[in-house]
């Protein structure tokens, strides 16, 4: 019988006292970490469910619940965000497969495009991307528009605003889906990874062309992580509020995430009733989405391959090998390098204006983040918010991971799917929930740094577990049972076995955490005020007033953060692989 690190107790030595055993084991505070985020996540979103069903609500509440959600204007706005959300992530599911097929499979590959795909988007915060493309692709003033109109009037084409408008139909949805296209490229990347090649190439030995293998092997392989995407796709999108704000509501889109935002952060008193009533069709729509994957990985006829490690030859394109790279590049460059430069433009002027000129270049509005005091509060409480919530994620994460993974029974396996229901959640329902739970009697949080943070963890912790189970199955039982075996306890077995070894793969988890957490803004506009800022509120409120040359240094500078912590944690984690 195998012996793992919770079950496992030293052999006790021959003394003539007996040892004392510790008050509380490590064992029993996993258990304790396990317990409290398992409370976390139910608590509010039970207190939530209640509500939608009437329990524990007066008349009135209940009345306006049913009543804003059988509102003409509910149907108009979840009419406008299936579209938004359904329109992109069709076309955010043909471009990941079309990425991840020509990275993983093809002589296109671009190395560093695996690595780096996923993560771009994340180093700009989605708002700031959304502005950066206002800045770019606003009919009057945006920069895109002022070059394309110069050029057309050299040959005669004289033109006085346009031809590009991102405060459009078209404008929404194409910033839609580069938001979402990084995520379906990660889920679809990562079952290719794991799907045995053999199959394509013993289709395309057959006879079959590159594109009838790919549409008739690999597609079929790949439906669970197509189910994945979808599933994903839909949660993201429903859950997108910077993007439909600041294009879709000058354009007149009214979609649900900002309408439910709205109604909890900004009237007064909050309408806690009506953002139920709209939740419920969020919640409604993502239930048919996990229904729909569920169908789609029962369904069969697909591949399920683990524990190869084979790769096949790269599939030649020929002459289509140089289009796929720079359509693949081309992306990178939409989703990061256009937006930041748009946002660097405007936050050198003193006022946003389609007459970019070296001469008139200036740093007052970088110079102004650190003399206003909401803004400089908010960049500090972020990055201090981001570092401690990642980092408790992280190591509440690690210890959960050991609960999980030492003995695996019923109960641990619930307790495991309960810890990952956020991931398949809105982070506008989360933050609905925890106004509903947390805001209130008996514990009065509104407006408090401690909300915020017990927000980020919830929010976050499936992705901290994720990365943890990786790094604790990659480095195996068998240094675990080996240590305790030799009589180590088990904290000292985490401690100097498991912790040193896993550290590689945790770092990461804390980078990519931290990135998440600097860049909320759903959460973070619902959770947060004017005396516990953050960025996404100090943003909003800028966007607000109309403060459009200091917004862009904001949203600057916290993607040279973001960047920094990042590449920096991430050197270091490559170090210490060196190290180990």
């Amino acid at each position: 019988m195998s012996t793992t690190l919770l079950d496992r107790t030293p052999e006790p030595e021959l003394e003539s006292t007996p040892r004392k055993k510790p008050l509380l084991t490590f064992r029993g505070v996993c258990w304790i970490v396990m317990a409290i985020v398992v409370f976390l996540i139910l608590y509010p979103l039970v207190r939530t469910a209640l509500g939608m069903l009437g329990i524990g609500t007066d008349a009135a509440q209940l009345g306006q619940m049913w009543a804003t959600f059988w509102q003409r204007s509910t149907l108009t706005m979840t009419v406008n965000t299936v579209l938004a959300v359904g329109i992109a992530g069709i076309g955010a599911l043909a471009a990941g497969a079309l990425f991840a097929w020509a990275n993983e499979r093809t002589d296109a590959r671009l190395g560093f495009a695996a690595r780096s795909l996923p993560l771009i988007p994340m180093f700009i915060p989605s708002i700031a991307a959304a502005v950066g493309w206002v800045f770019l692709a606003s009919s009057n003033a945006g920069l895109l528009n002022v070059l394309i109109r110069n050029v057309l009037g050299t040959v005669g084409i004289e033109m006085t605003e346009g031809p590009l408008n991102i405060h459009s139909w078209p404008g929404l949805i194409f910033a839609y889906f580069l938001f979402l296209t990084p995520y379906a490229y990660l889920t679809i990347s990562s079952g290719l990874q794991s799907l045995d090649p053999a199959l394509e190439e013993a289709s395309r030995s057959s006879g079959a062309s590159a594109f009838t293998t790919f549409r008739r092997v690999t597609l079929p392989s790949l439906r669970p992580s197509l189910a994945a995407s979808v599933l994903l796709i839909a949660t993201m999108g429903f859950a997108l509020f910077s993007i439909p704000l600041v294009i879709g509501t000058p354009a007149g889109i009214d979609v649900l995430p900002v309408e439910i935002v709205h109604m909890v952060a900004h009237e007064y008193p909050s309408n806690k009733a009506g953002a139920l009533g709209l939740s419920i069709v969020v919640v409604a729509v993502v239930i048919l989405c996990w229904m729909l994957q569920r169908r789609l990985v029962r369904s069969g006829g697909h591949a399920t391959i683990s524990g190869r490690g084979a790769r096949s030859a790269a599939l030649q394109l020929g002459r289509w090998r140089w289009p796929v790279r720079i359509a693949m590049l081309g992306f990178m460059a939409l989703t990061a390098a256009l937006p930041l430069l748009g946002l660097i433009a405007v936050s050198l002027q003193s006022y946003w204006t389609a007459n970019f000129s070296f001469s008139s270049l200036t740093l007052s509005n970088y110079e102004s983040l650190f003399d206003n005091e909401l803004v400089w509060g908010g960049l500090q409480n972020s990055v201090v918010l981001a570092a401690i919530g990642a980092t408790a994620a992280i190591v509440a994460g690690a210890l959960i991971t050991m609960v999980v993974e030492s003995r695996r029974s019923k109960v641990t396996q619930t307790l495991d799917g309960i810890v990952k229901i956020p991931a398949t959640l809105t982070h506008i329902i989360i933050a609905v929930a925890f106004v509903v739970a947390f805001a209130g009697a008996p514990f009065y949080l509104v407006g408090t740094y401690a909300i915020l943070m017990l927000a980020y963890v919830v929010l976050y912790i499936p992705q901290a577990t994720f990365y943890s189970s990786a790094a604790y199955h990659q480095v195996g039982r068998q240094l675990t049972e080996a240590s305790a075996t030799s009589g180590a306890a088990a904290w000292t077995t985490f401690r100097r076995v498991l912790l040193p070894l896993m550290a590689p793969g945790l770092i990461a988890g804390w980078s990519l955490l931290f990135v998440l957490i600097t860049g909320d803004i759903t959460a973070s506009s619902m959770l947060a005020g004017t005396h516990t800022p953050v960025v996404g509120f100090v943003i909003l409120d800028l966007w607000t007033s109309g403060t459009y040359p200091r917004l862009a240094a904001l949203g600057v500078l916290m993607t040279v953060v973001a960047s920094i912590v990042v590449l920096t944690v991430m050197w270091l984690r490559d170090k210490l692989r060196l190290v180990l």
